[in-house]
C-alpha cells in the first residue's frame, strides 16, 4: 500500500512539473508576441528640415532599436541540389512574429513556402548561393532583409511592393548588374537603408533615391562599376515636396562625367536641386572624374562663398571630388576650384579639319581656332554656340560669304588670307559681330553694306582698295567710325596705280565725280520691283482664297444687280439640301439630333437623302437634282464624307452650282477635327482656310445657320 501511494504522489508531481514547464513556455511565447521588434523613440522626430539634415546621424543611428528576442526562430529544411526547393519548418502558430537566420550555407533560392509565413520580420540568408530574388509582397511584416554574399544578378520591378514596414535591405557582394525601374519607390515609406555595394552595377538611376521623399539613412552603391548616372523616367523634382536627406556612397566606382544638363532638368533649375542637396551627404571620391565644361554650372554655383559655407555647416564638410583628367587638372579639386575658366570642352562634331574647337562656359563662348589650318574656303558648318569666336588667320580663304552661323559670330579674325570678295549680306546677318579683322588681304572693293556694322571694331589695313567715285563713301564712313584700327595703313590706289591715298583724304574732285540720283532711282525701282514680286507671289499662293472670296462676297452682289428677278415655283424647290454621308452612323445621328429639329421648328423645307429618298431611285441622281433645286446646300463635313468619292463629287458640284455660279449658298459644318489637306477640292480647302465654316459643337450653331440662309 505504501509503495502504491508513493508511486501516485510521484506521478502527480511529474504532472505538475509538466504543467509548470508548458506554462513557462506559453508565457514566454506570449511575452514575445506582446513585444515589438522595432522600437523608435518619440522624441526622435526632427524639429525641422535643417535639424533633420544637421543631425542625420542621430536620427539614423540612435532613434530606433531592434529587439531580436521578440521574434521566434524559424528554421530552414535546406536542399542544396540544383533545381531543388527548400522549406521553412514550423513548430508553432503561423501567426507568430518570426526571425530567419540561415547563414553560410548552400541555399540556391528563397524557401518555397515563404508566403505561408507573412509575419517574418527579419530574413537573414547571408552568404548562400541564391540567384534570384522573388516578389516578397506576401511577407507584409518584413522589416529587415539580409541577402549579402549571394549570387543575385537582377532586381525585378515590384519585388518590394506592399512591404510598407520594410526598413533595411542588404544586398552587398552579390552579382547585381541590373535594377529595373520600380524596385525602389516612394511607397516604401519606412525604407531607410539600402546597401548595394560591391556588385556589378554600371549605372545608377537618380529616381532610386530622389524618388523617395523621406529620410534615407544610407544608400550605398560604392565599389561597383558605375560609369554614369541616369534619369530614364525623366524625373523632375516637385518644388512643393522635400526630398531626403540621405547619405549616398558613390565612391570607388568608374564615374567620369558629371552630367549637369541632366541634373539641371531634374532640379529645374540646377540651383533648386542643390538647395535640396544641402541636407544630403554625398561621397564622390575615388572616381576617375573628367573635369570639363560639363561640371562648370555646378562648380560655378558651388564657388559662391555663402553657398559653400552653408553647405559645409549643414554637412559638416564640403562635398567635393578630385579631378583625374585632363592632365592639367589632375589632382585638383572639382567643385571648389579657383579658376573656373579651366573647365572647357574640346568639341569634335562639325569642327573643321586642322582646327581646335573649344567650348568655354566661363566666358560663355565657343572658340574656333583655325589659324594655319590650310583652309581654302570658309567652313559650311561649325559647332553650335550662341557666341562664336573665330580665328582664321594665315589661311588661303578667297571669299567671305554669307553663312548660316554668321548671326552667331562675335569675333572674326580672317587676316592674312587671300580675300578678294566679301558678301554684301554679311552686315545684315552679323548682328552680334563686335570685332572684324580683314587686314593683310587682297580686297579691292568693300560692300557698302559694311557700314551697318556700326558698333564693330574693324581692321582693314594693308589691302588693295581701288580709289574711285564708287568708294567715296568710305571717307564719310571713316569719319563716323571711331573703332576702325590702323587708319594710316588703310589706303587706296588710283585706277592707273600711280598714286596711293589714305581713305581719310579721299575727295570727290580728285576723280571728277558728279552727284547723281542713280542710287535713289535704283532704290525706288528695287522697292517697286520687290512689291510687285511679293504681290505676284501672294496672288499665286492665295489664288484659291481670292477666288473663293470673290465667289462668296462679290459675285452674288453683281448677279443681284445685273440679273433680272426670275419668279420661281416655290413648290418645286427646297430651302436646304443636307449633304451628309448617309452610310456613316455618327454623321446620320448628328443630323437627326441637331438639324432636323431645327428645320421643323422653323418650317424649313429640307431634303435629306436618308429620310426623303424614294426607295428604288438612284440616290446619286436624286441628290444632284435636289442640289440644283435647293436654295442652300448644308454640307456636314467629316472624315467619312471626305473618304467617299461620290460625296466628294457632290460637294464639288455644290460649290460650282451655288457659289461659283451664284445660284445659292453653300454652308459648311465641320463635324469633327481633320486635316484640311484631306479635302481634294482646292476651293473648299480655301473656304476652310478662310474660316468659312461652322463648328458642329458651336453653341450658336442654329443661329449661324440662319444667318447664312438669310443671305440667299
Amino acid at each position: 500500500m505504501m509503495y502504491q501511494f508513493r508511486l501516485f504522489i510521484a506521478r502527480v508531481l511529474v504532472f505538475i512539473l509538466l504543467i509548470i514547464q508548458d506554462s513557462n513556455f506559453l508565457l514566454s511565447l506570449a511575452m514575445r508576441q506582446s513585444q515589438d521588434f522595432v522600437s523608435c523613440q518619440p522624441e526622435c522626430s526632427p524639429l525641422s528640415r535643417i535639424d533633420e539634415g544637421i543631425n542625420l546621424d542621430k536620427y539614423c543611428d540612435d532613434c530606433c532599436t531592434y529587439n531580436y528576442s521578440a521574434l521566434n526562430r524559424l528554421y530552414v529544411n535546406e536542399s542544396c541540389e540544383i533545381n531543388s526547393t527548400s522549406y521553412f519548418l514550423l513548430n508553432m502558430s503561423h501567426d507568430s512574429n518570426f526571425e530567419v537566420k540561415h547563414r553560410h550555407s548552400c541555399l540556391t533560392s528563397i524557401p518555397g513556402n515563404i508566403c505561408n509565413f507573412p509575419r517574418i520580420q527579419h530574413l537573414d540568408l547571408h552568404h548562400n548561393k541564391i540567384t534570384q530574388l522573388p516578389k516578397l509582397s506576401c511577407v507584409r511584416e518584413l522589416v529587415i532583409l539580409r541577402l549579402s554574399n549571394n549570387q543575385i544578378q537582377v532586381l525585378r520591378a515590384g519585388i518590394f511592393d506592399g512591404l510598407t514596414k520594410l526598413r533595411q535591405v542588404y544586398l552587398s557582394r552579390n552579382r547585381i548588374h541590373t535594377i529595373e525601374m520600380g524596385v525602389f519607390h516612394n511607397e516604401l515609406k519606412e525604407l531607410n537603408v539600402v546597401n548595394l555595394s560591391e556588385n556589378n552595377l554600371t549605372e545608377v538611376d537618380v529616381v532610386w533615391v530622389l524618388g523617395i521623399t523621406h529620410m534615407i539613412c544610407l544608400a550605398d552603391v560604392r565599389t561597383n562599376k558605375i560609369t554614369k548616372l541616369t534619369n530614364k523616367s525623366n524625373f523632375t523634382m516637385d518644388p512643393s515636396k522635400k526630398y531626403g536627406p540621405s547619405r549616398i556612397y558613390l565612391h570607388n566606382n568608374e564615374l567620369r562625367i558629371l552630367d549637369t544638363q541632366m541634373l539641371d532638368a531634374i532640379g529645374n533649375p540646377l540651383a533648386s536641386l542643390l538647395s535640396n542637396l544641402l541636407y544630403w551627404r554625398l561621397t564622390l571620391i575615388r572616381n576617375p572624374w573628367h573635369c570639363d565644361c560639363r561640371i562648370h554650372p555646378i562648380a560655378k554655383l558651388y564657388s559662391g562663398t555663402a553657398f559653400r559655407t552653408l553647405m559645409a555647416s549643414v554637412n559638416g564638410s564640403s562635398i567635393d571630388f578630385i579631378c583625374n583628367t585632363p592632365p592639367n587638372l589632375r589632382g585638383q579639386r572639382g567643385l571648389i576650384h579657383q579658376n573656373l575658366s579651366d573647365f572647357v570642352c574640346n568639341i569634335t562634331d562639325f569642327c573643321p579639319s586642322g582646327c581646335l574647337c573649344q567650348e568655354q562656359p566661363e566666358a560663355d563662348r565657343m572658340v574656333i581656332n583655325c589659324q594655319n589650318a590650310g583652309l581654302a574656303e570658309m567652313p559650311k558648318r561649325l559647332p553650335f554656340h550662341e557666341k562664336l569666336f573665330l580665328n582664321f588667320q594665315n589661311n588661303s580663304i578667297g571669299i567671305l560669304p554669307e553663312l548660316p552661323y554668321m548671326v552667331r559670330i562675335v569675333h572674326l579674325d580672317i587676316s592674312d588670307n587671300n580675300l578678294t570678295n566679301i558678301s554684301s549680306e554679311l552686315a545684315s546677318s552679323a548682328d552680334k559681330l563686335k570685332y572684324l579683322n580683314l587686314a593683310n588681304n587682297r580686297l579691292k572693293y568693300l560692300p557698302e553694306t559694311i557700314q551697318k556694322l556700326l558698333p564693330t571694331e574693324i581692321d582693314l589695313s594693308n589691302n588693295m582698295l581701288i580709289c574711285s567715285c564708287d568708294t567715296l563713301w568710305l571717307n564719310d564712313w571713316f569719319e563716323s567710325k571711331p573703332h576702325i584700327k590702323n587708319r594710316s595703313n588703310i589706303t587706296c590706289s588710283t585706277a592707273n596705280g600711280d598714286q596711293r591715298i589714305t581713305i581719310d583724304n579721299l575727295q570727290p574732285y580728285e576723280f571728277n565725280c558728279r552727284v547723281s540720283n542713280s542710287e535713289t532711282i535704283r532704290i525706288v525701282l528695287g522697292i517697286f520691283s520687290s512689291l510687285a514680286i511679293l504681290l505676284t507671289i501672294g496672288i499665286i499662293y492665295f489664288r484659291f482664297e481670292i477666288m473663293a472670296s470673290y465667289h462668296i462676297y462679290i459675285l452674288p452682289k453683281m448677279k443681284l444687280k445685273w440679273t433680272p428677278e426670275v419668279p420661281e415655283n416655290e413648290l418645286e424647290q427646297h430651302d436646304i439640301f443636307v449633304l451628309v454621308n448617309d452610310e456613316h452612323a455618327p454623321d446620320r445621328l448628328w443630323v437627326i439630333e441637331n438639324l432636323i429639329p431645327y428645320f421643323d421648328r422653323n418650317f424649313i423645307k429640307s431634303y435629306i437623302s436618308f429620310r426623303d429618298g424614294i426607295i428604288g431611285e438612284v440616290t446619286a441622281h436624286a441628290n444632284m437634282t435636289n442640289i440644283h433645286n435647293s436654295r442652300t446646300v448644308l454640307a456636314v463635313i467629316s472624315k467619312s464624307l471626305l473618304d467617299d468619292r461620290l460625296k466628294r463629287f457632290e460637294l464639288k458640284e455644290s460649290y460650282c452650282h451655288k457659289i461659283k455660279q451664284g445660284n445659292g449658298q453653300l454652308v459648311l459644318i465641320k463635324r469633327e477635327e481633320f486635316d484640311p489637306a484631306l479635302v481634294n477640292n482646292r476651293h473648299i480647302q480655301a473656304m476652310f482656310r478662310l474660316k468659312q465654316f461652322i463648328n458642329a459643337d458651336d453653341v450658336e450653331l442654329t443661329k449661324k445657320i440662319s444667318l447664312q440662309i438669310d443671305r440667299v
